[in-house]
């Protein structure tokens, strides 16, 4: 696994937020860990780029579902924090 002890839930918050600054071309910059998602354009499409994006970096599987269930980088990032860091 890739994921290893020094995994910091920032480290993820960031990398939810650039993949999503990049596709739905927000500058990086605007976006915060409380920003919706889905005001800043992450629909279905998106989400499911983002889940494939989270899958391959931490070796999960992740339904699209969860970037609507859970509104914000900080509360999807804090789901993968726990699976990633619970195996």
């Amino acid at each position: 696994m890739k994921v290893n002890s020094t995994l910091a839930l920032t480290d993820i918050i960031d990398f939810i937020l650039n993949k999503v600054a990049l596709h739905t071309k927000t500058p990086r910059d605007t976006l915060q860990a409380d920003t919706s998602l889905a005001k800043v354009g992450v629909d279905s499409l998106i989400a499911v780029l983002l889940c494939g994006y989270l899958e391959d970096e931490y070796q999960l599987e992740i339904e699209p579902l969860i970037m609507f269930e859970y509104k914000t980088a900080d509360q999807v990032a804090n789901v993968i924090f726990k699976r990633v860091t619970s195996e």
